[in-house]
């Protein structure tokens, strides 16, 4: 009944581009959130196959509270040539359209914004929480709003390991209950030997507490507590990414994992999607979509959930 899947996987060879669509989407979060609040000689993290001249194109089209929207963004790595915004009701509206640093087509409800003075490096989006704006400005902050809750493990630079250290997941596992049992709950199923997880604090050496896990296993009737670097390549990584799926489906964000299999057996990697396609527990709408080096478990999700990318004379295509 959705006019969307939950989940999506991304199938490709080595090489094929299947991290650049991740990377896409990491660049539109980053750019359409936080491009107002940067310098305004900073460079524009995009660039073109080869150092051609012609801007990049991204087009994205999405629901944010309810409401469909068109996304389109004409850029290279100094300025933006292009912006427009577009609502899909029973037929498809212009919202906003920026040539330039010109807003030339507007709502009237976003008049206030084709006063400012734009920059040639920030999005029109990202300047929606930057002003105290008399008027709602509503689709603006509709889809800032998409924009910050995308997730992703990949940034300009290629794939990250971690967004946090082992002591921040720490904390924040030891401050949010709910998040921790979720996080529990999951490692103690891909890991039968495993008893509980607590978390404990010490001091460094600048009298700063630092958090740390401790994984309790059971052998011959007593309990034995090991460290996380003693733990399997498989519970060390899902202990550390394991925030990122609740986060998307507390707040129904879009989760766009990298290889997100790694060290994970094949056994875990259904549990984990049907995060998503369980309604009981993806109550908010999350969307996860995923690079995986076990094919078999995107084949699963079938031609519908997939998307097959491919090149031809070193062109990605999907």
């Amino acid at each position: 009944g959705l006019n969307y899947s939950p989940v999506i996987g991304i199938k490709g060879a080595n090489g094929s581009g299947k991290t650049n669509i991740i990377k896409v989407l990491d660049f539109l979060r980053s750019f359409c959130t936080f491009s107002a609040d940067t310098n305004i000689d900073s460079k524009i993290y995009v660039d073109s196959f080869g150092g051609s001249d012609k801007p990049t194109e991204f087009y994205i089209d999405f629901d944010s509270n309810g409401r469909s929207y068109i996304y389109e963004l004409s850029v290279n790595n100094q300025k933006v040539f292009r912006e427009a915004l577009y609502k899909i009701g029973k037929r498809k509206s212009l919202i906003l359209e920026r040539v330039d640093n010109e807003i030339i087509n507007y709502r009237s409800s976003l008049k206030e914004i084709a006063d400012i003075k734009l920059r040639e490096n920030a999005s029109v989006i990202s300047m929606s929480h930057k002003y105290n704006f008399k008027s709602e400005m509503l689709e603006l902050k509709d889809v800032r709003e998409f924009f910050l809750k995308i997730i992703t493990n990949v940034d300009y630079f290629g794939f990250r390991e971690r967004n946090m250290s082992i002591s921040e997941i720490s904390k924040r596992y030891g401050e949010k209950p709910d998040l921790f049992k979720f996080v529990k709950e999951i490692i103690l199923f891909a890991d039968s030997g495993l008893k509980d997880i607590q978390i404990y604090t010490r001091k460094d050496d600048n009298e700063k507490d630092v958090f740390y896990p401790m994984f309790i296993r059971e052998s011959k009737n007593r309990n034995i507590l090991l460290t996380i670097h003693d733990e399997s390549s498989g519970t060390k990584s899902l202990y550390e990414t394991l925030y990122l799926y609740w986060l998307a489906l507390s707040f129904g964000g879009v989760l766009a994992l990298d290889e997100f299999d790694i060290h994970l057996h094949s056994l875990i990697l259904p549990k984990i999607l049907n995060l998503f396609f369980d309604k009981k527990i993806n109550k908010r709408g999350a969307q996860f979509l995923f690079t995986a080096h076990n094919t078999e478990i995107i084949d699963e999700l079938g031609k519908y959930r997939t998307i097959l990318v491919n090149k031809e004379n070193n062109e990605s295509y999907c």
